[in-house]
Order: C-alpha cells, then sequence, then structure tokens
C-alpha cells in the first residue's frame, strides 16, 4: 500500500529497536561461521583490510599511528574499554538532512570532531562498538572524507575480552591535543542526498535497502526499497563477528539486491545503514552509496512518496 505522509519517532528508540527485536525483516538461515576458520574462496572478503581482529590489534594498539576509537556512549565506555581507546558516540556524527548546505556545515563540524580525537589523515583508525555493530558509522564517516586506511575490529569489545585482553576502567584520557586540523577530501560518490534517492525510485538499475526492523519497515518505508535489517550482517551471539562473504551475498542477492546493480542503504538516522554499506563495500559491492538522512529526512517531507505493508 502506498500512502503520502510523515512519521514521528525517537531516533535513539529506533536505533535500539533492531537489536532489542532481534532479527526481523528477512527470514534467512545460515551456517554458523567460525571466527579463524580458513576460507574458501567463497567465504573470502573482497575488501578484508576493511577488518581488523584481535590479533592484529593486540600486536598494534600502542603503535603511536594507530588510533583506536569507542563508538559508544559514554557511560558504556567508563566501565570498560580497550586501553588507550579514545570514545565518541554516534549522535556526534549524526546528518539527517543531506541538502547542500546542510552536508557542507556538518563537513566542517565533523573534521573538528575528529580533529579532537588527534586523528590525522595519516592515521590507521580502528574503530569498535560492544556489539552493535554500529563502528561502522565512524568507519563511513571517515570514508566519506576520504580516510585510506579505517577499518572496524570484527566483534568488537566482546571479542577482544573473549581473547583474554584487559580492559581499562574509567574515562581515560578525554583531551588529545590536535597535531594539525584534519581536512578531508570527500569522496561525494559514496553519498545519497535526497533528489538523488527520489530520482533513482523508478530504476531498475537501483535497489534500495532499508536496514530497520520488519516492523519499522512495515509502518513506512521508501518505495521498492527491500528489507535487509541490519544485525542479520554479523553473527546473532556476541562476538558479533562478519558473516562470511559467501553467506552476506546470498542474503542480499536473495534479496534482488545484486552486485550490478548501485546500491542505496538507509535506516533512520544513518547509523544502522552504515553497517549494510560497510557490509556491501567488504564484499566486493562496487557501487554502494549511503542515503545518511535515512528516514528521518524522508518522513519530513509530506510531498515523498511512503510505501506501507511487508512488500516493497
Amino acid at each position: 500500500m502506498r500512502r503520502q505522509g510523515r512519521s514521528r519517532f525517537s531516533r535513539r528508540q529506533m536505533l535500539g529497536a533492531s537489536l532489542a527485536m532481534g532479527f526481523g525483516g528477512l527470514h534467512v538461515t545460515f551456517a554458523q561461521s567460525i571466527p579463524g576458520a580458513s576460507p574458501t574462496a567463497d567465504d573470502a572478503y573482497a575488501l578484508p583490510e576493511m577488518l581488523a581482529d584481535v590479533d592484529w590489534l593486540e600486536t598494534h594498539v600502542d603503535d603511536p599511528d594507530v588510533v583506536v576509537v569507542a563508538l559508544t556512549p559514554r557511560e558504556e565506555f567508563e566501565r570498560g574499554h580497550i586501553p588507550g581507546s579514545r570514545q565518541i558516540d554516534w549522535p556526534a556524527l549524526e546528518v539527517t538532512d543531506t541538502t547542500d548546505d546542510s552536508l557542507a556545515a556538518w563537513r566542517g563540524d565533523v573534521e573538528r570532531t575528529i580533529s579532537e580525537l588527534n586523528i590525522t589523515l595519516a592515521t590507521t583508525v580502528v574503530a569498535y562498538d560492544e556489539g552493535t555493530l554500529f563502528a561502522a558509522r565512524l568507519w563511513w564517516v571517515l570514508h566519506y572524507l576520504g580516510h585510506d586506511d579505517v577499518r572496524v575490529l570484527n566483534g568488537g569489545l566482546p571479542a577482544w575480552q573473549a581473547a583474554g585482553n584487559e580492559v581499562e576502567i574509567g574515562s581515560g584520557g578525554t583531551e588529545f591535543p590536535a597535531t594539525e586540523p584534519y581536512v578531508g577530501d570527500p569522496r561525494p560518490d559514496v553519498i545519497a542526498q535526497v533528489d538523488e534517492v527520489v530520482a533513482s525510485l523508478d530504476d531498475p538499475d537501483v535497489a534500495i535497502v532499508d536496514a530497520r526492523t520488519a516492523d519499522e519497515y512495515a509502518e513506512g518505508h521508501v518505495p521498492g526499497a527491500v528489507n535487509v535489517n541490519f544485525p542479520l550482517n554479523a553473527l546473532p551471539e556476541a562476538p558479533k563477528f562478519w558473516k562470511t562473504a559467501g553467506e552476506l551475498r546470498a542474503m542480499y542477492e536473495e534479496a534482488g539486491v545484486t552486485p550490478d546493480k548501485h546500491v542505496i542503504p538507509y535506516c533512520s538516522t544513518g547509523v544502522r545503514s552504515a553497517v549494510s554499506y560497510f557490509t556491501l563495500r567488504l564484499i566486493g559491492y562496487e557501487s554502494v552509496s549511503l542515503f545518511t538522512g535515512s528516514w528521518a529526512e524522508w518522513s519530513l517531507d509530506p510531498d515523498l512518496p511512503v510505501t506501507t505493508g511487508d512488500e516493497p
């Protein structure tokens, strides 16, 4: 059913909904991945350097050219974090207005925030979370800004702890004087503005992916979008390692999201769908752009079409 209108929601409630409700959306059964097992050709990631495993981080955590960043709320960070890591949470990176002026202002704000973490373009950044998969949002922001060496810790903090590593309690270092201002070189092709999404609605060469829960999707979604709830990209139990490339390709292709199409993921505020973007690039999809404005931007315009129900 297609209708016109807008919806109201709490952004943090929307982000928590997928984790609380589990793996709604696409219902597919997978054989579990075994982290550390020898991968087959089908299981291998196209861009494995996007992930860092715990073994790698153990040997590089004290490297002065490596900055480890927790994408978690401050209170969670203080309960325990990887020693020496810095903290930021997703609201500090949020942009849900994709007009040119808004994106330009957001870029300046984000570059100042990154500078405050003493990250330069030459820094190797390792982002992690507590099992939410949200570290992919920081990865995407830096990727958009042209940062070449940024990785997500596979399995997050639970994987670090499961390997027997200690965590640091308390606030840790909160100020990291910048050696130089962070000035990115944005990749405009990795972001989809709202007008681009509108223009793609009837394009058979474009696949729009809604990364929210099945319930959110049914309440209202971008016409033509398919629902692949973002937690499905990883194993359901902690540590939530990314599934193998073969499993992920099968999941997306079953939903009609094939590598020959340009793919536009979205969610409520661009955080959950950053996980989808990250995953698609990880397994070799070359044409992907994140609609970071997501449902927050789309639903505020009463002139934009909205489809309800379980079908695209």
